[in-house]
């Protein structure tokens, strides 16, 4: 495994790609989700979950649910609440990368998966759908299975959540038309 002379990204994550390259692959940008974009992106679920669990206890109080009915609703409260936490630690375990023949996506954590697309078989334009602060989703592939996590309800794939993510289009244009 190899770095190209041009690499920029996170060089620890290298590691991790290595038993997923071809001989002769290069390496030239990896990274990971923006924890950040994906808890902005995510906090709507603490505008329901916060809310539905004050209510829930409330009505609990209020004796308008007994205690059989309080920990189920409860618990759904609670799962909105984490969820975006939850996606955060699991995000934790995904590596993308470009390299001079494809883009990766490793993802080692609850649901081990790879995904491999050869820049040549990427979508003729690609898209950048920013989330805030310059974070957001890199489209590049069209026409995948809805049920991949990186994909869209369309079967668009994308690098998703990552910091600077115009940069990170750049750099996979950049490899395209080498």
């Amino acid at each position: 495994m190899s770095a190209d002379p041009a690499f920029s990204g996170e060089r620890p994550l290298l590691p991790a790609l290595a038993p997923h390259l071809e001989r002769g692959e290069s390496v030239r940008w990896t990274g990971r989700p923006s924890a950040r974009s994906i808890l902005r992106t995510k906090s709507v679920l603490w505008w329901i979950g916060v809310p539905w669990f004050a209510f829930v206890l409330s009505a609990y109080f209020l004796g308008w649910i007994d205690r059989m009915a309080l920990v189920p609703l409860g618990m759904v409260g609670a799962a909105l609440v984490a969820a975006p936490f939850i996606m955060v630690f699991d995000s934790g375990k995904t590596v993308y990368a470009i390299t001079n023949r494809r883009a990766l996506i490793v993802h080692d954590g609850m649901k081990p998966r790879f995904v491999t697309t050869p820049l040549s078989e990427m979508d003729e334009t690609l898209e950048v759908i920013e989330t805030g602060s310059g974070a957001g989703h890199v489209y590049f592939s069209s026409g995948r299975s809805t049920k991949l996590p990186d994909t869209d309800y369309t079967g668009k794939l994308a690098f998703r959540d990552v910091a600077n993510a115009r940069e990170i289009a750049k750099i996979l244009h950049a490899a395209r038309e080498r």
